[in-house]
């Protein structure tokens, strides 16, 4: 079909047609897991996925938010500058994603296996990550010993007023 005949569709169709268009490829891990053989699934927010293409490719995140109008998803972390330098979500597309982690819904436990909820790896070793700098800062803090506090000069009375 002709590009500006598949935008025409698209623009016009139903609110729950265009709902099929928000479907993420799944990771190589999440399809092993599966009970039936599928190669995407309808992105939900919560669900953890990986940037494919654009300017933050190669970063992970949470879903923050699904736009079924535009056809866009917006992921926690992601953010673009805009003219007044405020900081805006970047709006990506389904088709430039994968899912990573799975959010758990009645629909979902159907098809996959209890080990496709669980936390992906990547994310485990992020968390360690942080929790280790803390404690560094911690003991720094510690080991640096405070300066004395000046002496409080009493003030005359008649100073005072």
């Amino acid at each position: 079909m002709k590009s500006d005949t598949e935008r025409k569709k698209h623009y016009k169709a139903k609110l729950h047609k265009k709902r099929n268009d928000l479907h993420v490829h799944l990771s190589k891990e999440l399809r092993s897991k599966m009970k039936t053989k599928r190669r995407s699934l309808l992105v939900r927010t919560g669900d953890s996925v990986k940037i494919l293409r654009g300017p933050e490719k190669g970063k992970d995140g949470k879903v923050s938010a699904v736009d079924i109008t535009e056809r866009k998803v917006f992921i926690d972390g992601i953010t673009v500058r805009n003219a007044k330098a405020k900081e805006i979500p970047l709006a990506l597309q389904p088709s430039n994603l994968i899912l990573v982690g799975l959010e758990s819904t009645k629909e979902r436990q159907e098809l996959f296996s209890s080990d496709a909820f669980k936390a992906p790896k990547t994310e485990k070793k992020k968390e360690e990550k942080k929790e280790e700098k803390p404690e560094a800062k911690k003991e720094e803090k510690k080991e640096a010993p405070k300066p004395p506090k000046p002496a409080e000069t009493k003030v005359p009375a008649a100073v005072k007023g």
